[in-house]
């Protein structure tokens, strides 16, 4: 074994891996045998060998690239073979590297009732999802937590929304056993109480079972008077294509599956975040009139935390938009129009324009121009512009929330394009 661990480090040295990698040992050497991947695929070779994981990208979600050493035991010769997800049970692995010493980075802070960036409906009528499995205890990071954390209490502080509107799904629910993992190696249990004020928040552990049943709730209670919002943040892997997963806790759950208990609500709009790796994969499945969408990645891609990892990049930057400042208290200006509210459009071109990450953040709007009058709150007080009694003699395009229409002659073979988030009025 030890000659083993000195191979794989002249091979690491041999292909020039960045110094920030992970590298794990399997202490029982296999025997013609398959090692499990976290999502139940088998990687082997016909030999007896010392196993060696090599995580290339510490601090980004699964899946994304790695790679698997085998040493022969008889020869000491190398296989290596490339993978998309690490062992399953790692935490029975050896690790040759040390976890590193991060600073604990600030965390956002929101003080209740906040009167800035509001408008739309009611909060009596907003409803909210949010969904962190985690995959298993050793790649349940922190950072999930944190993320939900933060937009929780956004919501609750921010928004006003009501504590019982908000369904809460993580890791392993209500467990006491220890399902976190800290980046000192530590472990503990996710805690419950997300906005600070004594209550226990997270209500369900994050698997198929428990999505159904709150979708099946929410789909006899919400109506088109009503406004859903839906977060997500974790792991996530692609099959082929825009054909993609979310890791839930020790289950993945398909894009095609979400959708399916998606639309069983008949919500007036739904907003979807969603930061997991190939996140982008779910665009083409979610997408309906009424929704906007906005993910941290395409299909092909992994996502990734930013330093010192308290958050995962893309969602940081989108809560820092909607609350209107970040963790250190720094002012957030993601209103371009000036309007005084902070639309779905703006939130994402915000996050988009400061993500550093190695990511490409998708957007979807249908109709076109709903994202940028949909707000935490649902549709922002909605304006109607009145084209009435005029002429139009030459090319015009009219974009607005709402478009009234009257008595207008269009001449010199003009195209008019009525482009409204809402409804086009056409009067006569």
């Amino acid at each position: 074994m030890k000659q083993a661990d000195q191979i794989v480090q002249e091979y690491l040295e041999s292909e020039k891996i960045p110094n920030d990698y992970w590298l794990y040992a399997n202490d029982v050497a296999i025997e013609n045998q398959s090692i499990k991947t976290l999502v139940n695929n088998y990687i082997s070779v016909d030999n007896s060998s010392w196993v060696y994981f090599i995580e290339e990208h510490p601090f980004a979600s699964w899946s994304h690239k790695c790679r698997y050493v085998f040493v022969n035991k008889n020869t000491g010769t190398i296989i290596s073979k490339a993978e998309l997800y690490p062992p399953k049970n790692i935490e029975k692995w050896r690790m040759l590297t040390n976890f590193p010493a991060l600073p604990e980075g600030k965390k956002f802070s929101f003080i209740k009732s906040q009167t800035i960036l509001k408008s739309g409906i009611e909060p009596e009528n907003c409803y909210a999802v949010i969904i962190s499995g985690g995959a298993d205890p050793y790649w349940n990071w922190v950072r999930y937590w944190n993320d939900c954390e933060a937009i929780y209490s956004a919501l609750v502080d921010i928004y006003g929304y009501l504590d019982d509107h908000i369904y809460v799904l993580v890791s392993d629910g209500v467990n006491p056993g220890y399902d976190r993992h800290h980046y000192n190696g530590t472990y503990d249990s996710s805690p419950l109480d997300l906005d600070g004020d004594g209550d226990n928040d997270i209500q369900y552990s994050a698997i198929k079972s428990n999505i159904t049943s709150v979708f099946n709730t929410l789909s006899g209670i919400l109506g088109s008077e009503d406004y859903l919002f839906i977060y997500t943040t974790d792991h996530g892997g692609q099959q082929s294509g825009d054909d993609v997963y979310i890791n839930l806790w020790n289950e993945t759950m398909n894009d095609d599956e979400f959708a399916t208990e998606v639309n069983k609500v008949n919500a007036g709009h739904i907003s979807v975040v969603m930061e997991q790796c190939h996140s982008g994969g779910f665009v083409s499945d979610l997408s309906s009139l009424g929704r906007v969408i906005a993910t941290a990645c395409t299909a092909d891609e992994g996502s990734c935390a930013i330093s010192p990892y308290t958050y995962d990049e893309f969602v940081y930057h989108w809560t820092a938009a909607v609350v209107g400042e970040d963790p250190y208290g720094n002012i957030v200006d993601a209103d371009n129009n000036n309007d005084g509210f902070i639309s779905m459009k703006e939130a994402f071109d915000f996050a988009e324009a400061q993500d550093r990450c190695s990511e490409t953040p998708q957007y979807n709007s249908t109709k076109a121009h709903l994202g940028n009058f949909l707000t935490l709150l649902g549709s922002e007080a909605c304006t109607t512009n009145y084209i009435h009694n005029i002429n139009i003699t030459s090319d015009t395009t009219v974009t607005d929330c709402k478009i009234d229409v009257e008595n207008v002659t269009i001449q010199n073979n003009s195209s008019v394009v009525l482009n409204a988030a809402e409804d086009v009025i056409i009067n006569g």
